[in-house]
């Protein structure tokens, strides 16, 4: 018996852990920067500062999405000999 599958593949331990670290990494980056934004002084430096925050939000956003995107994205499997392929959600 040959299995197909369409879609994406699933994810693996080591893929979540890895998601898992990049999105702490991003919130933590986040954080700083607001943080340094809002103690600092210097105009051009609060602008920056609020500038790479969002940044870093907008990328512990994507992250999310496409986490998201993964979870509820069915899978086709087509077996050689059946009749239809099958979605598994």
């Amino acid at each position: 018996m040959q299995y197909q599958t369409g879609g994406m593949m699933p994810l693996t331990e080591k893929d979540l852990s890895y998601l898992k670290d990049m999105m702490s990494w991003e919130l933590l980056a986040a954080k700083k920067a607001y943080h340094y934004a809002n103690e600092t002084q210097d105009a051009e430096c609060r602008q920056a500062m609020f500038q790479i925050a969002e940044q870093h939000q907008r990328n512990l956003e994507r992250l999310l999405t496409h986490l998201h995107e993964h979870v509820n994205q069915p899978t086709t499997i087509a077996v050689s000999g059946a009749d239809a392929p099958t979605v598994v959600m």
